[in-house]
């Protein structure tokens, strides 16, 4: 079996937190599905329309961070953050 290639920047962390999605004042429940320093996966709970920019906020992983919705599959979002978080 070939090695697949890794283009990511950072390694991810598995992690399956609750968290929201924050845009402007509304909140969308969210479950954080894995994270690095640089992104995200999260999960909707329920299906929504979501712009480009949005902030992800898991206090669990002390995550509250404006990102960029980088793709989508369903109800899941890969999102990149502005600033990349702090190591831990």
């Amino acid at each position: 079996m070939a090695a697949v290639n890794e283009t990511r920047q950072a390694k991810r962390r598995r992690t399956n937190n609750a968290g929201i999605i924050r845009i402007g004042d509304k909140e969308f429940p969210i479950l954080l599905r894995d994270a690095s320093q640089t992104g995200a996966r999260v999960r909707l709970v329920k299906p929504c329309d979501l712009p480009d920019q949005v902030t992800i906020v898991c206090a669990m992983e002390k995550i509250d961070k404006p990102c960029v919705v980088v793709w989508r599959r369903g109800n899941d979002i890969g999102v990149r953050f502005e600033t990349p978080l702090s190591a831990k």
